[in-house]
């Protein structure tokens, strides 16, 4: 882009430069006009008398304003080949600046660019201590549910072991009140036999019924021989055991108890069903020591089992 100053110079120069043509101009007329044969064009005119003038001063002055016109024009051109120079430096420097610039740029982009490697490879380790701290937790938590549950496992094989040792001993003891049972039966009918050989008709109809009787009794206890009344048995006694007797409860109490387990015989519920004389106390009592029984027997009673199981609680005092 030309500056003011510049263009200033160059409309200067052209203005010296047309003054300059316009005097080389008139000197070329006057040494036309000097030198044209004007005879042909005369006509009896009356004799011109002519004065030489000297025109070397005039000559050596136009040279002179001639070599200080190219003298100019010289200036004009160093100064036209200065501004030039100045024009291709302050190109080069803006080109060199320009240069730096995109080298500045290229520098900046280059940190860029590893900034944001550095970035990425600091959130992938990141990323992978993450994973690794969250595996380590899954490991820790697995192993403590392992051990849960071999606890569990262990605290189970100890409870069932617990259960069928009780079992054995309810067997046990139901065993030796049926031979009780059956030397009782024995010797009442060795007395009724005895009896009967010795009071003859009057016994006779006693025995009889006493034997009825005897019969029923054999029936109930064959009744209760089954499975499920020793299944009934066996609840009914695990409930007696866990009974915490109040202070209020009185002879004679018969409540019929309504429990409810799931498979494996896990106790869920427990409720007292009419009939049952037993104040609230005792009905609370009697469905707590349900309660605390927690889990009824299940191996062994499989073909016996019921959600729901009704069975009579009495207490004689």
């Amino acid at each position: 882009m030309i500056s003011a100053e510049r263009k200033q110079t160059l409309k200067d120069q052209a203005v010296a430069f047309g003054l300059a043509m316009a005097v080389h101009l008139g000197f070329l007329l006057i040494l036309i006009a000097g030198s044209w044969n004007w005879q042909p064009f005369e006509r009896e005119a009356p004799p011109v008398r002519v004065t030489l003038v000297d025109m070397a001063p005039m000559v050596e002055r136009q040279r002179a304003e001639q070599e200080a016109e190219q003298e100019r024009q010289r200036e004009v051109e160093r100064e036209r080949e200065r501004q030039a120079e100045l024009e291709r430096q302050r190109e080069e420097e803006q080109r060199r600046q320009e240069e730096q610039r995109r080298e500045e740029e290229q520098r900046r982009q280059e940190e860029q660019r590893r900034q944001q490697e550095r970035e990425r490879r600091e959130r992938e380790l990141e990323q992978q201590r993450a994973e690794a701290a969250e595996r380590e937790r899954r490991e820790a938590e697995l192993r403590q549910r392992r051990e849960e549950q071999q606890r569990a496992e262990e605290e189970r094989r100890r409870q069932e072991e617990e259960r069928l040792r009780e079992l054995a001993e309810l067997r046990e003891r139901r065993e030796e009140a049926r031979r009780q049972r059956e030397e009782e039966e024995r010797r009442l009918a060795e007395l009724a036999e005895r009896r009967a050989a010795e009071e003859a008709e009057r016994q006779a109809a006693q025995e009889a019924e006493r034997l009825r009787l005897a019969r029923e009794q054999a029936d109930a206890e064959a009744r209760r021989a089954t499975l499920r009344e020793e299944y009934i048995e066996t609840i009914r006694e695990l409930v007696r055991r866990n009974w915490n007797r109040p202070p209020t409860t009185q002879p004679g109490v018969l409540c019929r108890v309504r429990v409810v387990q799931i498979p494996g015989g896990e106790i869920i519920a427990a409720e007292i069903v009419r009939p049952c004389n037993a104040d609230q106390a005792t009905r609370r009592s009697i469905t707590a020591a349900v309660m605390r029984v927690g889990e009824l027997p299940y191996r062994g009673y499989e073909s016996v089992f019921a959600r729901e199981i009704d069975f009579d609680f009495r207490f004689d005092g």
